[in-house]
């Protein structure tokens, strides 16, 4: 892009020579024979994306994320020991308080986001991603001194409104990166995710084989310490104070990412799809470890063989994404969406049937392979329903349907694993999967690009999700 007119007070010519230069050239282009001709100021977000420092910020707060993603899954795998053998509870009970200790947190998280973005857009994000680590570090570092599952709940619902504050860390990086490089950002942040959940549990059990849970819990809240002090130190950022804040309401603030359904049919059918499919995975959440202890593993090795499967599944997931995003670019998202939800659901049945654990190891494989297609399938759709200046509330939807079935899908889970019988939870996500993939096809139609650009965002959006 060229620059037009010279700078108000040319350095060489004088403050009168300038000031005649900028109405003489203001539709011409600079001449290049002039040295001391500078082009006009740049803005800051584009000055952010030029000298470089967005990337280093980008990758301090990748770092500090991932210790918080690590933190958040260390207990993945032993907290179900540790309610059994701690807390004292039966097998079936540990069963559906695992539910409510992954759905409760995830509905005071869903209902405590918005708010934290309302305020971040006040006082800065980067106060509110420090204060929110702090807050959850505490309340993760006192289930050290929690003897019964409702201190445990509680500790986890408080963990869920304090702790949702660190998403807007995403505001930080779109603020500081350049427009032409938002998609790498993004996608770069995201993987920190990904580390973090990928590498959470394994170290979780480790250290919990080694010292015991309850010392673990305050290891863990020392990692989330660890990335608050790196967005502190490290993490800049751009933000303008307000001179005078909005007032947003709680409804209003709560549903702000529902907004953009209204009157977008794809969109709406997009939300009912992943809603659907992720409250049948979420079911299989909690009940996870506990079929690997049903299987016949000791409980003494049951957080270990756990940790493998999600280890082996998770890093799957990785390398798979990027591929089915890149075959839906060629192919058609829409087919690929239908044919991988038809394929996990048919694959997730036979969970149901296995006796051992190498069967159970191998269905988990084979089932990721084509479930890690739905989510960057969506995401690519998601981007063909609105233009790019509104990716934020179109993403914002998809977010809340995950949400959303995440608050209520574990407690299903554990409920179906307590009162009838584990190997149901299998039966019913395989279900409720293929519901979603016979919804897809019929209502979710294929987001057909109406310009090159709109066709590149497909690519950058699947990759990235």
């Amino acid at each position: 892009m060229r620059h037009l007119g010279g700078k108000g007070t040319g350095a060489g010519g004088g403050s009168g020579a300038g000031t005649a230069g900028l109405g003489r050239e203001a539709i011409c282009v600079p001449n290049p024979a002039k040295p001391d001709e500078l082009p006009a100021p740049t803005p800051p977000e584009a000055k952010a994306g030029e000298d470089g420092h967005w990337r280093r910020t980008l990758y301090s707060l990748w770092l500090a994320m991932f210790f918080v993603f690590l933190e958040w899954t260390f207990g993945m795998t032993f907290v179900p020991v540790f309610l059994q053998e701690d807390i004292g509870l039966t097998f079936k009970q540990a069963q559906s308080w695992t539910g409510l200790l992954m759905a409760l947190p995830s509905l005071a998280m869903f209902v405590s986001t918005p708010l934290w973005g309302t305020y971040s857009d006040r006082i800065g994000r980067k106060p509110v991603v420090i204060l929110s680590v702090i807050f959850t570090s505490l309340l993760r570092a006192a289930w050290y001194w929690a003897h019964s599952p409702w201190t445990l709940l509680g500790l986890g619902v408080a963990a869920g409104v304090l702790g949702a504050g660190v998403v807007v860390g995403q505001a930080i990086i779109a603020s500081v990166a350049p427009r032409k490089r938002m998609g790498e950002a993004m996608g770069t942040l995201q993987t920190s995710m990904t580390a973090g959940f990928l590498i959470g549990p394994v170290v979780g059990q480790a250290c919990a084989g080694l010292i015991g849970p309850r010392p673990t819990f305050l290891i863990q809240a020392v990692f989330a310490v660890i990335g608050a002090t790196l967005v502190w130190l490290a993490v800049e950022e751009r933000f303008e104070r307000p001179e005078k804040a909005e007032h947003v309401s709680f409804a209003r603030a709560v549903t702000r990412d529902l907004r953009p359904l209204v009157g977008n049919r794809q969109l709406q059918a997009l939300w009912v799809m992943s809603f659907v499919v992720f409250f049948g995975f979420s079911a299989m959440w909690p009940i996870m470890t506990y079929y690997v202890q049903y299987i016949g593993i000791p409980i003494d090795k049951v957080a270990a063989y756990s940790a493998y499967v999600m280890f082996v599944t998770g890093s799957m997931m990785t390398l798979m994404a990027p591929v089915w995003g890149k075959l839906g670019d060629r192919i058609g998202h829409r087919g690929v969406l239908i044919g991988t939800t038809a394929a996990c659901g048919l694959v997730l049945i036979p969970h149901a049937l296995i006796r051992t654990y190498a069967q159970f190891f191998v269905l988990r494989v084979a089932a990721t392979v084509p479930g890690t297609g739905i989510h960057p399938t969506t995401s690519a759709l998601v981007a063909g329903t609105m233009p790019r200046s509104q990716y934020g509330g179109a993403y914002g939807v998809l977010a809340s349907a995950r949400a959303l079935a995440g608050s209520v899908g574990p407690v299903i889970g554990g409920m179906i694993g307590r009162y009838w019988d584990i190997r149901w939870v299998f039966i019913w996500t395989g279900i409720m999967t293929l519901i979603a993939s016979v919804w897809a096809a019929t209502a979710v139609k294929e987001s057909a690009a109406e310009s090159e650009e709109g066709g590149a965002g497909f690519g950058g959006d699947a990759t990235a999700g």
